[in-house]
């Protein structure tokens, strides 16, 4: 669970730093996730078009949605640390394998930016607003949606499973989401 969770964050902060100002050339600050919601509501509750909205991680993805990307049967999602807007399930048997929702900062969301070397940037039409797949290979890749002024990631490892593979279980969990908010 813990190497979900690092994974996340590498390559949230990875992509967020090689952003910048087009302008200027600057990095520009990064939103946190404070920048998401701070109270939670239902997933069944809809806001106003544009209107960001406050949603808990956990009640986005079923365990039996995420045990049916996984193949294996997963533990109740639970947030890796108090107060995280995200929800990450694990594989019971092995801590290894795990699917996870992040929500996110819009301010963070930047489908638009280029591929550097190691990071590859990859739009994916038909997901929401607006999606994009972040990978940086070897099985660590993470997509990012938006709908309206929400924003979210989902993320999936899964030993021996090609990138390929980790960006359709990623997409199927992301149309469920979309579902529900």
């Amino acid at each position: 669970m813990r190497r979900t969770w690092i994974v996340l964050a590498f390559v949230t902060g990875l992509v967020a730093a090689c952003s910048g100002s087009a302008a200027t050339g600057v990095p520009q600050a990064t939103g946190t996730q404070a920048g998401a919601a701070q109270t939670a509501i239902g997933a069944t509750d809809k806001p106003t078009a544009g209107v960001p909205q406050t949603l808990d991680a956990c009640s986005l993805i079923t365990a039996s949605e995420a045990a049916a990307v996984l193949g294996k049967p997963v533990d109740p999602g639970a947030a890796p640390e108090p107060g995280a807007h995200s929800c990450i399930f694990v594989d019971s048997a092995k801590a290894t394998d795990s699917a996870e929702i992040s929500i996110t900062s819009v301010a963070d969301f930047k489908p638009t930016q280029k591929s550097i070397a190691g990071v590859t940037i990859t739009q994916v039409p038909g997901i929401g607003d607006d999606a994009y797949y972040v990978s940086l290979g070897a099985g660590m890749v993470v997509l990012n949606v938006r709908k309206d002024q929400t924003t979210f990631t989902t993320a999936v490892i899964l030993k021996g499973a090609s990138d390929s593979q980790l960006m359709d279980a990623e997409k199927t969990l992301a149309i469920s989401v979309l579902g529900r908010i």
